[in-house]
């Protein structure tokens, strides 16, 4: 009885001491892992601040204008006209469409209607005919 107590709790020792170090090899991987990533982004932080310095040296107007002056008759660009800056008031605005109308098509398309009560929808009449209220119901 003593022998086999011993033996369980060796084996219990044995299969602690493994976890442990399983443990402790999950912890390093991690570790190392979280090294990895912070290497990463320092790496494209740094590629970053180059690329942003780059595009500042590329978007020079005194540059852009002599790659203009270079290649301006091959490209065919021609300097930008007053007229053709518009404001917001310009743009013509969009016709209103009422959500309404066809969700009153859906959600009475299955409820039989009588051919007098039923109106089409035209251009000349967009709405669709008022519903009957209900009394003591919230609008």
């Amino acid at each position: 009885m003593l022998r086999a107590l011993n033996v369980i709790w060796v084996a219990l020792m044995v299969a602690g001491a493994v976890l442990t170090y399983v443990m402790k090899d999950r912890a390093g991987r991690a570790a190392d892992h979280v090294m990895e990533l912070r290497r990463d982004i320092a790496r494209e932080k740094e590629l970053m601040t180059v690329l942003s310095a780059e595009w500042s040296v590329l978007d020079q107007p005194a540059r852009l204008q002599g790659l203009v002056e270079r290649y301006g008759d091959y490209l065919h660009l021609q300097p930008l006209e007053v007229r053709q800056i518009a404001t917001l008031a310009d743009v013509p605005s969009k016709p209103i469409e009422s959500p309404v109308a066809g969700l009153d098509g859906l959600i009475t398309s299955g409820v039989g209607k009588p051919a007098a009560a039923a109106k089409p929808h035209s251009p000349a009449n967009p709405l669709p005919p008022a519903r009957p209220r209900i009394p003591g119901a919230q609008p």
